[in-house]
């Protein structure tokens, strides 16, 4: 059985949490746009893929601030 875990605001490891979610954040925001300009072009699918990547990568960021934040 786990113990839960307190929350840890204003570090170091909370820090670098939020400064990796914001490049996972305009990576996406990059991606989107790349995949919008893509569509009917031969880089379509690959944008496509690259797009569900950022989203994935943002989804695991956000998680990880998160648990740093509530502990859970």
């Amino acid at each position: 059985m786990t113990m839960p875990r307190r929350p840890i605001t204003g570090g170091e490891t909370h820090t670098q949490a939020i400064e990796r979610l914001d490049v996972a954040v305009a990576d996406q925001a990059h991606r989107s746009q790349d995949n919008d300009a893509s569509h009917g072009t031969s880089r379509e699918l690959t944008a496509a893929f690259d797009l569900a990547a950022a989203n994935e990568q943002v989804a695991a960021r956000e998680a990880w601030v998160k648990y740093i934040e509530h502990g859970y």
